[in-house]
């Protein structure tokens, strides 16, 4: 009787510890829509909070840099959707490169944005003009090269 109450309750921890690992994982998952996919599909509703990602268009950015407004378009090739910010965005937001935005799709077809997350580079490349560090020079009988 008493090995069966531990099993039970063994069994009931477990779970419990299955869905909150499942439930961690599943908030942790960020999934966002390119342009494409949110034209593609049926309107989405104002209240409905996304993320859409994408490149920057080159030539789109409209900076009012006293209000903190910012003003471009998000393409994925295909298609391309403008994007409304207000306040600070990243310091690696910049045209030409990827950015993830989240906000609400308005109904002029707007993407009102309340983040911006800058994507970057996954290689590292010095900047070519650094020169080089200088090299080792072993020091001889506790003086100086």
């Amino acid at each position: 009787m008493r090995t069966r109450r531990f099993i039970i309750g063994g069994v009931i921890i477990a779970a419990a510890l299955t869905y909150l690992i499942y439930g961690g994982m599943r908030e942790a998952i960020v999934y966002f829509v390119t342009p494409s996919e949110l034209k593609g599909e049926a309107r989405p509703t104002k209240d409905k909070f996304l993320r859409m990602g994408g490149m920057v268009v080159q030539g789109s950015m409209e900076k009012d840099l006293k209000a903190l407004t910012y003003r471009f378009k998000i393409t994925d090739g295909t298609e391309a959707i403008p994007v409304f910010f207000r306040g600070v965005p990243p310091d690696l937001f910049v045209e030409g490169k990827g950015a993830v935005v989240e906000g609400r799709l308005g109904e002029d077809g707007v993407f009102i944005a309340s983040t911006i997350m800058a994507k970057h580079a996954e290689d590292y490349s010095p900047p070519k003009d650094a020169k080089a560090p200088h090299s080792f020079v072993p020091v001889k009988d506790g003086k100086g090269p």
